[in-house]
């Protein structure tokens, strides 16, 4: 479905809306002209866990065969930078992990499955240390509506960030084969050029269990039986730690709590995870953010408002006490921004699920909109800018969260004006691992970008038998 001839790729790196690294990448996915059929990746390849220093990288096959990954993209077999990753057991899923990567850095990489591959790119997570600034995307609920579902990506391609925040609800029915796999084939432009990060939502729990979400998306890997698809007693176990359906992640000066919003959280392991993860943040040295991602988040003006579960169990004490600044959510199929009890937050459920009525706007709201959408997030040490764009390309609003002022910049209450977003070129101060940056340019645009990676293809094929 992504795969393009040369030609195709060619033409596309004349036009001016991909000009940014990530556009052409999700192009490019797929590409290795006249030897890349549709073959036995049907899923991925996509990126999750990444750090500074290691990501992981899965892939799904059919039939389960052994798999590998190369990273590097050096003009000439044996350039330091090269490495290859394997996962050499015949499986369906495979989980190979990448260690030993630089920060800041941009990785163009291959999945080879037999005589197939498939390239795509990620960048890995700069230093802890400093204000080194970055960008990112959110958005959510996407079951549904495939069509609406597939122009929002449209939209998000060119944008040049750094990973992808999901507030969950992938798809209608997490226990559907066929809509995961539909899921992946019209996200391929984007996982295929970023990290994603997520948290759980209510309709990956259809099947009683999260399974398949935590298998895909979930921050640490089930137990082997897990991968098969079935326990010893022949049924799909659910994934019920809290670690399978939590996770916390750093990129920079930011850390990030993905949290499963649909569990009770009055005494419960969930609760004791949330804790231990906000403490031990409060030790972290250089960490200047503090971002909550939940699926039913505790405040909303759409037809499910808020979250009753975390409001009973002191949910939001907690997070001020830990000092976080913002909460992202999704659920109601909404956009939304907002400030409550001393917390900034922001509804994005506009990922191409059928939009919801504005059913009682909260006095805490600072701007409602039904609508598709998505929200292009830039971070820096003093700020969050914040643009919120509809599925069509137009803005909703640009906002952003100061940490000077400790709230929105952008509602007449603070003195701070928002600033507009980076250029599409203005990557993150980021390296490309095996090539040189244009001087005076963005580390990785996209024809720098078009050129590494099509010169990757042309050695691959001159080197592979």
């Amino acid at each position: 479905m992504y795969s393009f001839s040369l030609a195709m790729v060619t033409a596309r790196m004349r036009r001016p809306r991909l000009g940014v690294g990530v556009g052409l990448v999700g192009a490019l996915v797929g590409l290795e002209a006249d030897a890349v059929a549709a073959g036995p990746i049907t899923k991925g390849p996509w990126v999750q866990r990444v750090t500074s220093s290691s990501a992981v990288v899965r892939v799904e096959v059919d039939p389960p065969a052994a798999a590998a990954v190369e990273i590097g993209l050096g003009p000439t077999e044996g350039d330091s930078g090269q490495r290859v990753f394997t996962s050499d057991a015949p499986r369906a899923l495979h989980t190979i992990v990448l260690d030993g990567l630089q920060p800041g850095t941009r990785y163009p990489y291959s999945v080879r499955v037999g005589a197939t591959s498939k390239y795509a790119a990620f960048v890995t997570a700069p230093p802890d240390e400093g204000d080194a600034p970055f960008r990112f995307l959110v958005y959510g609920d996407n079951r549904t509506d495939d069509a609406a579902h597939a122009a929002v990506v449209r939209a998000m391609v060119p944008a040049a960030t750094d990973f992808l925040v999901h507030t969950g609800d992938f798809v209608a029915d997490g226990g559907s084969a066929a809509e995961w796999q539909t899921f992946f084939d019209i996200e391929a432009p984007l996982l295929g050029a970023r990290c994603l990060f997520s948290c759980v939502g209510n309709h990956e729990l259809t099947d009683g269990s999260g399974i398949a979400y935590a298998r895909f998306f979930g921050p640490t890997d089930l137990p082997a039986v897990v991968d098969a698809g079935r326990a010893p007693t022949g049924r799909a176990p659910a994934a019920l730690r809290p670690e399978h359906l939590n996770g916390t992640y750093r990129w920079g000066n930011t850390r990030f709590f993905f949290i499963n919003g649909l569990v009770s959280y009055r005494g419960t392991v969930d609760r004791t995870w949330l804790e231990t993860a906000l403490t031990e943040a409060d030790a972290e040295a250089s960490l200047k953010w503090r971002v909550v991602v939940v699926h039913h988040g505790p405040w909303s003006s759409g037809p499910h408002g808020k979250n009753a579960r975390l409001h009973d169990a002191g949910i939001i004490p907690l997070l001020k006490e830990h000092k976080v600044d913002l909460i992202l959510s999704g659920h109601d199929h909404i956009y939304e921004r907002g400030f409550a009890d001393g917390l900034a937050y922001v509804v994005s459920g506009g990922g191409g699920a059928p939009v919801y009525p504005i059913k009682a706007p909260l006095p805490e709201a600072r701007k409602l909109e039904s609508v598709r959408h998505f929200v292009d997030v830039s971070v820096s040490g003093a700020a969050m800018q914040f643009v919120a764009t509809r599925a069509d390309g137009s803005t909703i609003e640009r906002c952003a969260l100061s940490k000077a002022l400790g709230g929105w910049d952008c509602d007449g209450t603070g003195a701070v004006a928002p600033s507009p977003p980076p250029a599409p070129t203005s990557r993150c101060a980021c390296d490309v691992v095996g090539a040189t940056p244009w001087v005076g340019a963005a580390p990785l645009g996209g024809v720098a970008l078009g050129a590494v990676v099509l010169a990757f293809v042309r050695r691959r094929r001159r080197t592979t038998p």
